[in-house]
């Protein structure tokens, strides 16, 4: 009986880290995709819209600095992004504007190219 039991909860365990895995992989895939776009992209600020903007957001949530409610929708330049980006930007040592432009832009590709990040985002989009 033990064993048994033993057996399904392994199963279970295995289903679950391989869920885990595919999940991963595609949010990362995915999420390389729209680092490359906010470094190469237009400046925003509060008031922008796009896909962009969600790119950003993106990155500001994965970073752990934005947490958008549940039903609201990314892709709008609002206070709580800019909230958040000013927060990110005190992190990296940019000036804290709220401002997503150039020395942002590229302070993030420092960061990301230090971390060695800059490689796997260009053999994910390679």
């Amino acid at each position: 009986m033990n064993y048994i039991i033993t057996g399904i909860w392994h199963k279970k365990s295995l289903i679950l880290a391989g869920a885990f895995v595919a999940i991963t992989l595609i949010f990362t895939q995915s999420a390389s995709a729209s680092v490359l776009g906010i470094l190469s992209g237009r400046d925003l600020s509060i008031g922008s819209r796009g896909a962009d903007v969600a790119d950003l957001q993106g990155l500001l949530s994965e970073q752990g600095y934005l947490q958008v409610p549940i039903g609201v929708p990314y892709g709008y330049f609002g206070p709580l992004t800019q909230s958040a980006l000013v927060r990110y930007q005190a992190s990296i040592g940019v000036p804290s504007t709220g401002y997503y432009g150039p020395m942002t832009r590229a302070r993030i590709s420092e960061v990301f190219a230090a971390r060695g990040w800059m490689a796997f985002l260009a053999r994910e989009n390679g």
